[in-house]
Order: C-alpha cells, then sequence, then structure tokens
C-alpha cells in the first residue's frame, strides 16, 4: 500500500483498489464495536449494523488499505490514528437534531430559571450544559429561552451554555450557527426575528448576541476533564442520549453528572429513556411530561 509521510494511503493506491469487495468479519465488526463503546460509550443499536459495517469497509477503500486489519491497526494507534478515528466516527454516528425537540423540558428549564432569577440568587450566574449537542440546536434553543426569561425578569442577561459532543463535525456546524430555513420551521417567528439574521435566501444565522452566550467542546461525555465540567452547573441538559448506553454505563455517568451539578440544581433527561435509577443526593421532580432530577440543598 502507498501511504503518504501522514500515513494515510495515497489516491493511486485508492484507485487500485476501489473495485474491490472487501468483508468484515462478525469478529472483525466486534472489534471495532467495542473500540466505539469503550471510546464513546455508544453501543451500536442492531438495525445499524449494516451501516456500520458499509461505513468502515467505505474508509478502507477510500484510504486505499489493504485489508480491514490494516485500517483497524491504524486506527488503534496515537497520533494519526486519532485523527482518523474522529473522521470515521462523525460518519457512524447519527447527527440528528432540532430546536426545541422536547418542549416540555424547555418549559421546564424555563420555569425553573425564572424562579432562580426571582430568588435570593439571581446574581449568580446561572450555567447551563447539553450533553450530545450534535449541531447545536439544543444549545441555542436554551440559550434563546433563557434570553427571554432575564428579559421578562428585567435583569441583564447572566448566563452561558455549552454543549459537547464526540464529532468534530457536527460541533464545527454548531459554532457555525447556520440553518436552513426549512430547519427553522420549528422555531417560533418571534424568535427567528428576534435571535437570527438572514445568510443566504436559504438559510439563517444565530445573531452574535446569542452566540457569545453559548460553547460548544469536542469531547466524551465521561471525560472528566471537559472544560464544561470545570465548574459546578445549574443544569445539565442530557436528552436521546442515554438510550445508546448499557445500564451500567448510563448508571455511572448520570452518577457522575450528579456530582457536577450545584445543590439545586436540575439534571434532565428524555421521558422514558430512564425508569430504574434513583441517585443518592437526587430526588424526582413532579412536573408533567418530563422527566427531571433536582440536587439536594446541602
Amino acid at each position: 500500500m502507498n501511504k503518504n509521510p501522514e500515513g494515510l494511503a495515497t489516491e493511486s493506491a485508492t484507485r487500485s483498489i476501489e473495485a474491490r469487495d472487501l468483508q468484515l468479519s462478525d469478529r472483525q465488526y466486534r472489534l471495532w464495536a467495542e473500540m466505539l463503546e469503550n471510546k464513546t460509550g455508544v453501543r451500536i443499536a442492531a438495525h445499524r449494523d449494516d451501516f456500520v459495517r458499509g461505513q468502515i469497509i467505505s474508509r478502507v477503500n477510500e484510504l486505499g488499505f489493504d485489508d480491514v486489519e490494516d485500517y483497524f491497526r491504524e486506527v488503534s494507534q496515537p497520533g494519526v490514528g486519532n485523527r482518523e478515528w474522529g473522521v470515521l466516527l462523525d460518519r457512524l454516528l447519527v447527527k440528528e437534531s432540532q430546536f426545541f425537540r422536547h418542549q416540555a423540558s424547555h418549559d421546564f428549564f424555563k420555569d425553573r430559571l425564572l424562579s432562580h432569577l426571582r430568588s435570593s440568587r439571581q446574581n449568580q450566574r446561572y450555567s447551563v450544559c447539553s450533553i450530545g449537542c450534535s449541531t447545536g440546536e439544543e444549545v441555542y434553543s436554551l440559550a434563546m429561552t433563557a434570553f427571554d426569561s432575564y428579559q421578562v425578569a428585567d435583569q441583564t442577561p447572566a448566563f452561558s451554555i455549552v454543549g459537547i459532543d464526540v464529532s468534530t463535525e457536527a460541533i464545527q456546524a454548531a459554532r457555525q450557527g447556520a440553518y436552513s430555513n426549512r430547519h427553522l420551521e420549528s422555531v417560533p417567528e418571534a424568535l427567528r426575528n428576534n435571535y437570527f439574521k438572514v445568510a443566504t435566501d436559504s438559510s439563517m444565522a444565530v445573531k452574535e448576541e446569542l452566540k457569545k452566550r453559548v460553547g460548544f467542546f469536542v469531547s466524551n461525555m465521561f471525560d472528566q476533564h471537559c472544560p464544561a465540567f470545570a465548574s459546578p452547573l445549574d443544569v445539565i441538559f442530557c436528552q436521546n442520549v442515554l438510550i445508546y448506553l448499557k445500564n451500567w454505563r448510563r448508571r455511572d455517568l448520570l452518577n457522575s453528572f450528579a456530582e457536577k451539578l450545584k445543590p439545586g440544581g436540575y439534571l434532565i433527561v428524555g421521558p422514558g429513556e430512564l425508569n430504574d435509577w434513583q441517585p443518592e443526593g437526587l430526588s424526582r421532580v413532579a412536573y408533567p411530561g418530563i422527566q427531571a432530577f433536582e440536587k439536594l440543598l446541602l
């Protein structure tokens, strides 16, 4: 195989094997699935097996590796392997999101933020983290809600919202903050007018006043050193993520989130994603249509 100095296959090598019908054995596939779960915590759903197999084989052909084993060894190596792993990961993960995906959870967030602004703690910065933020829709939805809440309370905005995701491609799109007009149809017209500007004939971009209140990090949700977790948080939004994890990983992740919350802070998860977890120091919140936990005051 012909490689360039970065360790990846040359274009000529790619062309020479384009027609090859490479196969991924069950043993090889298990190794890939295990690496994905070990690095990200994500478990591949059975109905996506064929898709994942196809993406791996397609990438092997693109780079001109002699077989799947060579590619696996390359991705497993530090340095160049980490960079290629990021490329492959962007292809394997589903990056689907939308604004205000679960409205009841956003209503709850607004209700609790307004309560905070009316309390004696109102001068404290309100900090929020969105787990698995994909291309940023959830983060910007929370930011719009927060801005409106501060206006309702007649207070100067003092909040920050960060999103984390393992996909470099998704985070780059989130930072850009540009979305098609069709994708923005779920955003109320008043919010579109207040927080978006025309980018092209078919797209709009988030205004700078909203952008400067948010931040995005390429990070594994299990990474304890992620900047998003540097200080205790008022709210952790973790929806449509837990369904991809095994029970023991789900439990460990949620327990770690509980430690990152401020006393009185909230962990908001997707309805139906969690039924048998009762963390120490948190109590389940009674609020219609949502699933959330409040960290008990010290």
